[in-house]
């Protein structure tokens, strides 16, 4: 046998090879470096959420996962189940337990699901299309910088990408098999969609829509559907009691999504949000290119192929203009179907010289995509890990006090990668003297600055962490948000000879509002032992709820 019918038996294997070799290259720059961290809110949610799960199972606390939680949020308050989607916590924990609690282990689980994704879009487009159609779209997918940077840091939308494509893949198969197994296995992959992020529900009236249209509204009541609603129903009854125990703001923002829907015509602006995100972050302007001229072509010769994709470009696109939220990455999930569409040209050009014209383009085009997100540099910020190992390598005192005006985790989460055994409570300025809601101060809690110090004593705080950052003064549509006295109060207090500048770290940062701003280490010089019998209480303004904890419970010793 030659190399040319070895190729042609196995060229799956290889292309599929190709795509993972190339989704490898750009996926994990920087991967060892955990300075690699993105400065939006979410991503440390999601580290901490791993570390959550990580740490409850190992602990093994099923006996009352609530309070559980309860003491865990209280201990390191940057958790965040029920507001943040759960899943990709849930998958983080094999890679926490391999490899340890670090970015790097977080990093692997995306790309895991990069991975995951980049395989099942290459057998789906495969089945519906052919091998050279199923490559080149697949890696047009790796490629598309916005995908590769959404792969370097650790948020929901590539392991809910990855899913809504298996989704679709296994729905597709049951509709063209008549195979009821599909259907099971589909609802399955639904129910998980949902859990890696709330807006995978656009799939329902995908499915649901292709089903009907394909075969008819018989087909919608058959029996393997009805387990299918089952199934997928089932599989979500906890995340819907998840979702009203811990996250009050998502119940009331579906609320409001929903009195949008009604006054859409009143808000119709907002529709051409994601429509300019498309040319300008989305897809690089050659492949949208591509993807326009495919699409002309698919609709002129009637190929009725594309119904699936058109359905999931549409009822993406109109929920996440339904939502009304301008945040780009709620877009990313029609990024496979242009990538599709801009591999068709050369599967519907069939002129011998036009083909081969266009399969240069293609390949022009992967070659400038790869180029341009190999040369994007990930994001970062250094020193947030170096304060929270030099209070570990330091430790005294039984609680720590990290004041910011930036919701941020990261110091949490590096605290708990550099003490497993628990023995240091953080507290959350932001959270004691004060109450935050997202990025901003919805209360205050202490009236005279002088309560600075009742907190300090009660809870045993030797060491405060002031992170210099300046806090913007709120837009006048945020009325109820107000600027922090208490957290200014601590700057000013920190200053005086009650405290000791023990060590100074100077943030560095791909972003401007927090490169070279101090993260000051202070010491209390008049620590004293908390006080017995003190409740750590803290208002969630997001669960819609607050909590209590005694202190007592939290102050775990070296196993």
């Amino acid at each position: 046998m030659n190399l040319i019918e070895h190729f042609h038996r196995n060229k799956n294997k290889y292309y599929i090879t190709l795509i993972c070799s190339v989704a490898l290259m750009l996926s994990t720059k920087g991967i060892t470096d955990e300075t690699v961290i993105s400065m939006n809110g979410d991503m440390p949610k999601y580290l901490m959420n791993g570390a959550f799960f990580y740490d409850f199972l190992k602990d093994f606390s099923f006996s009352n996962p609530v309070i559980y939680a309860y003491q865990y949020f209280a201990r390191y308050p940057a958790l965040s189940i029920g507001h943040h989607p759960i899943l990709l916590g849930v998958a983080e924990v094999p890679f926490y337990a391999l490899f340890g609690i670090s970015v790097f282990s977080a990093r692997l689980t995306v790309i895991f699901f990069l991975l995951l994704a980049a395989i099942v879009w290459f057998q789906f487009v495969k089945q519906v299309y052919d091998e050279r159609v199923a490559c080149i779209s697949s890696l047009f997918l790796v490629t598309t910088p916005f995908i590769v940077s959404h792969s370097r840091i650790v948020m929901s939308e590539i392991p809910t990408l990855a899913l809504i494509i298996t989704t679709t893949y296994l729905f597709y198969q049951y509709c063209e098999s008549d195979k009821k197994k599909y259907a099971y296995w589909s609802g399955v992959s639904l129910a998980l969609s949902i859990y890696a992020k709330h807006q995978a529900i656009f799939l329902i009236p995908v499915l649901l829509l292709y089903l009907l249209i394909r075969k008819g509204p018989g087909r919608l009541v058959k029996k393997e559907m009805i387990y299918f609603y089952l199934i997928s129903g089932l599989l979500l009854l906890p995340l819907l009691i998840i979702t009203m125990k811990f996250s009050h703001a998502n119940v009331q923002a579906t609320i409001k999504w929903t009195s949008k829907a009604v006054a859409f015509k009143q808000q119709s602006n907002r529709y051409l949000y994601y429509i300019h995100a498309l040319w300008n972050e989305h897809i690089t302007l050659p492949a949208l290119f591509l993807s326009a001229i495919s699409f002309c072509l698919s609709v002129y010769r009637r190929d009725r192929r594309i119904l699936i994709f058109s359905l999931w470009l549409i009822c993406a696109y109109s929920l996440a203009t339904l939502i009304g939220w301008k945040v780009s990455r709620y877009g990313i999930y029609w990024i496979p179907v242009f990538c599709l569409f801009a591999s068709l040209t050369i599967h519907y050009i069939q002129h011998r010289f036009l083909k081969y014209f266009f399969l240069a383009i293609l390949v022009l085009v992967t070659t400038y995509q790869f180029a341009t997100a190999y040369q994007m540099k990930p994001e970062f910020t250094d020193g947030y890990e170096k304060a929270a190992r030099y209070v570990i390598e330091n430790k005294k005192g039984e609680s720590v006090l990290f004041s910011s005006v930036r919701d941020t985790g990261y110091f949490i989460y590096f605290m708990r990668k550099y003490n497993p055994v628990h023995d240091l409570v953080i507290l959350r300025a932001n959270k004691i003297l004060a109450t935050s809601k997202m990025k901003w101060i919805v209360e205050d809690r202490i009236k005279k600055r002088e309560e600075i110090y009742d907190v300090l004593n009660n809870y045993g705080t030797r060491y405060v962490v002031i992170d210099g950052t300046e806090y913007k003064k709120p837009p006048k549509r945020r009325r109820k948000e107000r600027i922090p006295k208490a957290l200014q109060w601590l700057k000013e207090e920190v200053e005086t000879d009650k405290f000791k500048l023990v060590s100074t770290i100077i943030l560095q940062s791909s972003e401007p509002d927090i490169n070279n701003v101090p993260l000051s280490i202070y010491e209390y010089r008049d620590y004293s032992p908390p006080k017995t019998g003190q409740i750590l209480r803290m208002n969630i303004p997001l669960m819609g709820d607050s909590i209590a904890v005694p202190l007592k419970a939290l102050r775990n010793d070296p196993d």
